[in-house]
């Protein structure tokens, strides 16, 4: 009887094990299909109201937050060579009741392709009412956004706004290809489940202009044409022979007016000399006309 129970068990062995194989893949099937259907908003899904924005729909189940938005003094710009740019918060109690413990929430998005901030690359501090400007503690969320957390609450009665001031400073650290960023919030209380209104604010990142590496070459000019001074020789004037003076009664004959040695220069010297000549008998022969003429008028 053992023999034939053990038979029987033996036989029905490979059964057992398939029909388990099978019972497992299809638990295995049917959670995988569960966690597919699950909704997106269920308490583990990462999201940020700040980034969508849009209205709040008051269920009437769970707590409200006050409304949150940026003052319109809040900063448009931050320098990237690490000086402070300032925002407002402003915190409107709009709940029907009196909260305690409000505080706001600050977060730094990084919107595009370029590389995003992490908490090394910022600095937050928060205006603490009677104690100065007080260092916040940043983290990263699930879906990017650097968070500073404020660790001062105040109370807030119905109907009432709050202005928070808060801080912001880039560090050497930060992504040189980044030209912007942006800032969100919203407020919490102690019991606050749902935020109320939120902003987000987009703000752009300045930089010195890049300063040049070397000196410019100055260009040669070119040098400034010279004119060439046209030699213009003018002609030498001859001069006309002198009239005759009239010769005295006794004394001899006048003699002829001077006649210039030598012409100016404008030709060859060889041709000058009979010139001369030439001129100087002229003279003589009129002087002599007229002492003929005088002699014979006395006659």
């Amino acid at each position: 009887m053992r023999a034939s129970g053990i038979s029987a068990f033996t036989k029905n062995a490979p059964s057992v094990s398939r029909r388990s194989k099978i019972v497992g893949l299809a638990a295995t099937l049917l959670l995988g299909g569960a966690v597919q259907l699950l909704p997106a908003d269920t308490a583990w899904a990462c999201a940020d109201s700040r980034l969508t924005g849009g209205a709040v729909v008051h269920d009437g189940i769970h707590p409200v937050a006050p409304d949150a938005a940026f003052t319109a003094d809040s900063a448009g710009t931050v320098d990237a060579g690490g000086a402070w740019a300032s925002f407002g918060v402003s915190i409107h109690n709009t709940t029907g009741g009196t909260q305690s413990g409000v505080r706001p929430s600050f977060g730094i998005h990084s919107p595009g392709k370029a590389k995003a901030l992490q908490p090394q690359d910022v600095r937050v501090e928060m205006l603490v009412p009677g104690g100065g400007w007080e260092p916040l503690k940043l983290s990263v969320n699930c879906t990017g956004v650097v968070e500073a957390e404020p660790a001062y609450r105040q109370r807030l009665d119905d109907g009432g706004t709050a202005v928070v001031r808060i801080r912001l400073a880039l560090t050497a650290g930060a992504p040189k290809d980044r030209t912007d960023l942006q800032v969100l919030t919203d407020s919490h209380t102690a019991t606050s489940e749902t935020p109320g209104l939120t902003d987000r604010r987009t703000v752009k990142i300045s930089r010195p202009a890049a300063e040049p590496t070397g000196k410019a070459t100055p260009t040669a000019k070119a040098p400034a044409p010279v004119a060439t001074p046209t030699s213009t020789v003018a002609p030498a004037a001859v001069a006309a022979p002198a009239p005759a003076t009239a010769a005295a009664a006794t004394g001899p004959a006048a003699s002829p007016a001077a006649v210039p040695a030598r012409l100016a220069e404008t030709g060859g010297s060889h041709g000058t000399g009979p010139l001369v000549g030439a001129g100087g008998a002229l003279v003589l022969l009129g002087a002599g006309g007229v002492l003929a003429a005088r002699r014979r008028a006395r006659g």
